[in-house]
């Protein structure tokens, strides 16, 4: 027994998480995600600073925000996301549908092995087709498998069981839409085939976020019907920021999110900007008519004061700041955007006031409202002319 309770301990950084999480932050806020320093991220020990190093690489703007929770939840939730991540990796650069499938599979059956007691075994043996340095630090993740498990196994048996309930939802999903792509031409065909690819991707994180919170509060891992259905609206918000923001990315790789990008998609082309920009627009609509849906979340979730708050003002702003970077890109003016550390430190004062970060998401929800009306003019007008 001694021997086991060593081995669940392992991995973890002596140093108190309090202490570390200003520094966690500035380094991440300084992380060159364009060319990252493998060799280095590979020699990082223990598996605790493994996961804190590689976080900014996998999870961009969410990353200071998942840094930013109470530290009895901050590690599983970063440990959550990069399974995540994982799953996400197989989806994008396993090119192969057969070894992609069974890779999507595997990650689920592999956590419940853990929980049952047995052993992993090591991570599959894959191709990757990485276009760019980042997808090669995905890769390096994903062949790093182990260092998460051992991580996994010193959590309390409800968060192992919300993991592991993250991973088996996620990987469910993304098999759907590796079928549904394949079958489809590399393309979605309507909007409800949208929204379920977004909850698999991204509602399934929000989702656990949520029953990480409620059981951090003495509430058990079972959420509301209304948190639930939030959950999933806000997922769909906020995977829309990354389908707007890699469109032409994505249609290099023959993936097309709308049906109208289908034909460019199978040509792998890039090259039709009126096109892009229509869709780009459409979909910054979607998304922006989904905003109050997190307010609906957070109300659920009665937050109160604290970190979880400041949190999620957080990520709330990084993600207001991407549609205003988006909307500039169809040619709207979406006001200031603020850089990566005034976003951090302007959301801080949540930790102290629940009721001033409820105020401030409110008005960056409003300011959202406000440029989808913006969006929409615009696009009336291009129509008229």
């Amino acid at each position: 027994m001694g021997a086991l309770m060593g081995e669940r301990s392992a991995g973890l950084v002596s140093t108190p998480f309090w202490i570390r999480r200003p520094s966690l932050l500035f380094e991440g806020a300084r992380v060159d995600r364009d060319n990252p320093d493998l060799a280095k991220l590979l020699a990082l020990e223990p598996e605790e600073r493994f996961v804190w190093g590689v976080l900014p690489h996998a999870a961009r703007s969410f990353a200071p925000c998942i840094i930013s929770l109470p530290a009895k939840i901050a590690l599983p939730m970063a440990v959550g996301y990069l399974y995540c991540r994982t799953l996400d990796t197989y989806e994008d650069l396993v090119a192969d549908p057969g070894a992609r499938r069974r890779a999507l599979l595997s990650l689920p059956e592999r956590l419940e092995r853990l929980r049952g007691g047995e052993s992993a075994g090591p991570a599959p043996e894959l191709l990757y087709e990485c276009l760019d340095p980042r997808d090669k630090a995905h890769a390096l993740l994903a062949d790093e498998l182990s260092r998460l498990d051992l991580l996994f196994l010193g959590f309390p048996a409800p968060v192992q069981e919300a993991l592991c309930d993250l991973v088996s939802d996620m990987s469910a999903g993304m098999r759907w839409a590796a079928d549904t792509f394949e079958t489809q031409g590399g393309s979605l065909a309507d909007s409800a085939q949208l929204s379920e690819y977004c909850v698999a991707v991204l509602g399934n994180p929000i989702r656990f976020a949520a029953r990480l919170f409620q059981w951090l509060s003495g509430r058990g891992v079972d959420l509301d019907a209304s948190v639930e259905g939030a959950a999933r609206d806000v997922g769909e918000f906020l995977q829309l920021a990354n389908i707007t923001r890699d469109i032409e990315k994505d249609l290099l790789r023959g993936v097309a999110y709308c049906e109208s990008l289908s034909d460019s998609a199978r040509r792998r082309s890039a090259g039709d900007a009126a096109l892009i920009i229509a869709a780009r627009t459409a979909l910054c609509d979607r998304a922006l008519s989904l905003a109050p849906a997190y307010l609906e979340l957070v109300d659920g979730m009665r937050l109160g004061s604290g970190l979880m708050s400041s949190s999620a003002l957080m990520m709330l702003r990084f993600t207001d700041q991407h549609y205003r970077r988006t909307a500039a890109r169809v040619g709207v003016e979406g006001g200031r955007v603020l850089g990566v550390s005034s976003v951090i430190w302007r959301s801080l004062p949540g930790v102290i006031s629940g009721a001033w970060a409820r105020s401030q998401m409110q008005r960056s929800v409003d300011g959202l409202c406000a440029l989808q009306s913006d969006l929409r003019a615009q696009a009336s007008s291009m129509y008229l002319s």
